[in-house]
């Protein structure tokens, strides 16, 4: 994939993952996710692409954190916490979809050094 093509790539992925962060309608999730996972596949399956996807999971463990203490804190304050709990499970699904595209990465690479070692014996 040329510069051009991945920047615009990362671009998508950022809107596709935004999109799924503050999207209620359950159809419209859906695609998001479809095409979020649409355009990871553009990027293939090697070493490059699983440290990104690293770098996301630390990112998105980090984002669940933050909105844990949101809800704790607006809890103990005895203020609404659905949105934040809300909010909260869209940021669990992602990572869930992170570490899902993750072991789908690993698998790939597993499978090709695999086949190449083959190919040497």
């Amino acid at each position: 994939m040329d510069d051009t093509a991945q920047f615009v790539s990362n671009l998508n992925v950022a809107r596709f993952v935004d999109k799924l962060q503050g999207e209620h309608d359950p159809a419209t999730r859906a695609l998001s996710h479809g095409l979020l996972l649409e355009e990871w596949n553009k990027s293939g399956f090697n070493l490059k692409q699983l440290g990104k996807m690293r770098c996301q999971m630390i990112e998105g463990n980090a984002r669940i954190a933050i909105q844990k203490a949101v809800v704790e804190t607006l809890a103990a304050n005895s203020q609404d916490v659905q949105l934040a709990e809300h909010t909260l499970r869209n940021l669990v699904e992602i990572q869930r979809i992170f570490e899902e595209h993750h072991q789908t990465i690993v698998n790939a690479i597993r499978r090709s050094n695999v086949a190449a070692l083959d190919k040497l014996t």
